[in-house]
């Protein structure tokens, strides 16, 4: 029997691709235009399964599966590389929130700001750990819609029946059938003859 390629490569590939996408400051901007490293993730992960699936035709639930572990490679990655960056950099995020507060004219929107800055500065591991969460749920499955993207894009083979078990690839049954002694460039009947039933 044929068994499915390993996912492991795929994923981790695309996994990388959503993860540094996603913390590497300039890029990172990809994200705000519909999860765009996460879909791309995915998709990455599904292309690079169905070129090593050199005989099965994959499924858009095998590109799901291979976007969604993507995902969760990727997230990793976030939580180890972008939630320490975030928190390098938060007590400047904070200054600028509570900047732009002041020039709110709304003195209700100016307190619910003040608020969000105060439990912000009060609790950054937890906020940023909920935001990273979020990232996470979000990222597997968009990244899950990716994979499937990918194989409606990059997989031909759409249809064709598994290869028959035992022979490979593009081995085709030639000759007589065993008993049969016609002649293998020879019509099984001629034309003005129809075969006995």
């Amino acid at each position: 029997m044929v068994e499915k390629p390993s996912k492991l490569q795929p994923v981790l590939l695309g996994g990388l691709v959503l993860g540094l996408g996603s913390v590497i400051p300039i890029l990172s901007y990809g994200n705000l235009c519909c999860c765009g490293w996460a879909i791309v993730g995915g998709a990455l992960a599904a292309h690079l399964l169905i070129k090593r699936s050199t005989v099965l035709p994959l499924t858009s639930g095998d590109g799901a599966a291979a976007g969604a572990l993507a995902g969760v490679a990727g997230s990793f990655i976030n939580l180890v590389i972008g939630v320490p960056l975030t928190l390098l950099q938060w007590k400047n995020a904070v200054s600028q929130m509570q900047q732009r507060a002041d020039n709110v004219p709304d003195a209700a929107s100016r307190e619910v700001i003040r608020q969000i800055t105060d439990a912000m500065q009060s609790h950054p591991a937890l906020i940023a750990l909920g935001l990273w969460l979020l990232f996470a749920i979000v990222g597997v499955g968009m990244a899950a819609l990716g994979g499937v993207i990918g194989v409606a894009m990059f997989e031909k083979r759409k249809g064709q029946p598994p290869p028959v078990p035992g022979f490979p690839p593009g081995y085709a049954l030639r000759g007589p059938i065993q008993g049969e002694t016609q002649q293998p460039d020879s019509p099984p009947y001629s034309n003005d003859q129809p075969p006995s039933s």
